[in-house]
């Protein structure tokens, strides 16, 4: 295998459709998220690092999801732990992880360029305009003048 080609030898295991609820489909996913980055971080030592941290760290994917989105969006303005906050509140709805986790799996199983779920978490940048709350009553808590940015944000991730 050339050198910087990572490959992985077949697709996992997929739970079964008819048993596998939300919340089983979402733990597997996240199960091969973080197979696929230790795998990655062991093939490619320069990425442990940001592996580590945006992956491999957190012990779910709407904490490391909300990490990631922060870090794209952040400045010096605007505080990548308030946006952290602000995704993770987000993310404690149900659909919206359950929207996640199935944007991921669409890419994964449609997109013959995407290698592998971490892939597209980390680098489709579709796939991460996608995650944003489609509305400020999303996000539960805030009013509509502190959650403003959010309804065009993906410009800035794109």
């Amino acid at each position: 295998m050339p050198a910087g080609e990572i490959r992985y030898l077949s697709q996992p295991a997929q739970p079964t459709e008819l048993s596998a609820s939300s919340e089983d489909d979402e733990a597997w996913v996240w199960e091969q998220i973080k197979a696929e980055a230790r795998c990655d971080a062991e093939s490619e030592p320069a990425l442990a690092s940001y592996l580590y941290s945006t992956i491999l760290s957190h012990s779910s994917l709407e904490r490391s999801l909300s990490f990631h989105l922060a870090n794209k969006l952040c400045s010096s303005t605007l505080l990548s732990t308030l946006l952290y906050d602000l995704f993770l509140n987000a993310f404690s709805d149900v659909a919206l992880r359950s929207a996640a986790v199935a944007d991921l799996r669409a890419a994964r199983e449609r997109d013959p360029a995407c290698i592998s779920f971490s892939h597209c978490l980390l680098n489709y940048k579709g796939f991460l305009a996608c995650q944003r709350p489609s509305k400020h009553e999303d996000v539960p808590g805030e009013s509509m003048d502190h959650t403003s940015f959010m309804s065009e944000w993906s410009d800035y991730i794109i």
